[in-house]
């Protein structure tokens, strides 16, 4: 399998991948009967947290052993494509539960 760096369609790849992480959680949260603002709040809280695991920016231990991720995404062509770096996954996350949920809920 061959390693591709191309921030283009890596930056497309996590959007989308962060972007359902947040309706996941945000559909398990409803399912358990939490709704309004309580809800986006919750859900922003949990997917920031998954999310800077991902990216590597909170640490990651357990037992003494340390976990570093590094995010990839298979294209179509099975490449694995990298940005060159560690993700940004929780840099996106406020700004992706903003335009599901609006900004004032």
């Amino acid at each position: 399998m061959k390693l591709n760096t191309d921030p283009e369609a890596y930056l497309k790849q996590q959007e989308v991948f962060t972007g359902e992480m947040i309706a996941r959680i945000a559909d398990h949260l409803e399912d358990a009967g939490v709704m309004g603002d309580q809800l986006k709040e919750l859900t922003g809280k949990l997917a920031f947290e998954i999310a800077c695991m991902i990216d590597d920016v909170s640490g990651v231990e357990f037992d003494g052993v340390e976990a570093h991720p590094y995010l990839a995404f298979l294209s179509k062509d099975d490449e694995l494509i990298h940005f060159g770096g560690n993700s940004t996954t929780h840099e996106m996350v406020y700004g992706i539960l903003n335009a599901m949920f609006g900004k004032n809920t």
